[in-house]
């Protein structure tokens, strides 16, 4: 495949091996041995095949596979998670959230089944909706460590955070562009949108409102993937602050995990 020598940035000469034929396209293919000088695998000897479409096919593959993984890599270090989230909430974990009620129990339950059986093509989305300081964050952002201690990719993000990083890519030295933001929000496996409901938006302005334009792009990007959201509002409310298109779109596949009770960051004095 034409361009694919100049891709990987081969530096060395290539070292003949040996010749076969391909079974798969007939025709002669010559082994070769190259060092990549570029990318991901720089400096690594691989064979090289020579004359198959077949292996070029494959080898196409590899190169866009690579240079997704670095722009997913390069993007990632915008959502610094320690910057991104609250202190506090970085030791989260399933082992020291104490459930005090029995629906606080089944949602735990419920968050520890999703990861355990989670397949980032599934589409399957949660819904945690309940009062204020009932570990919904806590979860959330439990299940989003456990899938990356797994081998996964996930982003834990408020929503408030989300658009306050999204302006950011407006400044004219801004590193990244909005587009490589989205992109990434897209492509993670499990994406978190926590305190939906929490960002400022301008009612008056209806449909037109920035946010809920931005808040569609998301949700619409996450379309077959997998979304976990968490929200304070009741569902009349929430669908008035984030308007009943962005409200629909959130809601396929969308399993609702209810979380009600005592706020256990109170005190009592």
């Amino acid at each position: 495949m034409q361009g694919i020598q100049e891709l990987l940035e081969h530096q060395t000469q290539p070292i003949p091996l040996n010749s076969y034929t391909c079974d798969g396209c007939g025709q002669e293919v010559t082994v070769t041995e190259m060092t990549i000088a570029g990318g991901p695998d720089k400096g690594k000897r691989e064979p090289f095949y020579l004359g198959c479409r077949c292996e070029d096919r494959m080898l196409a593959e590899r190169v866009i596979e690579n240079e997704k993984r670095a722009k997913m890599n390069r993007a990632k270090d915008v959502f610094d998670q320690n910057s991104l989230v609250n202190q506090s909430l970085l030791k989260a974990s399933f082992e020291n959230y104490q459930p005090t009620s029995q629906e606080l129990n089944q949602a735990k339950q419920a968050l520890q089944s999703f990861v355990q059986q989670f397949d980032p093509a599934s589409g399957h989305n949660l819904l945690l909706t309940g009062t204020y300081g009932t570990g919904k964050s806590h979860l959330s952002f439990s299940a989003s460590k456990q899938l990356i201690q797994d081998g996964y990719t996930a982003l834990f993000l408020s929503v408030p955070k989300l658009f306050t990083k999204i302006k950011d890519t407006y400044n004219s030295k801004a590193a990244f562009s909005e587009n490589d933001l989205l992109d990434y929000i897209a492509n993670v496996d499990l994406l978190v949108l926590d305190d939906l409901g929490a960002e400022y938006t301008n009612i008056r302005n209806g449909a037109d409102n920035w946010a809920h334009t931005k808040l569609f792009e998301v949700i619409d990007s996450r379309s077959g993937k997998c979304t976990i959201y968490t929200t304070n509002l009741a569902a009349a409310d929430l669908e008035m602050k984030v308007n009943p298109r962005n409200f629909s779109r959130m809601m396929e596949n969308t399993e609702i995990v209810k979380m009600h009770g005592r706020d256990y960051r109170k005190k009592d004095f």
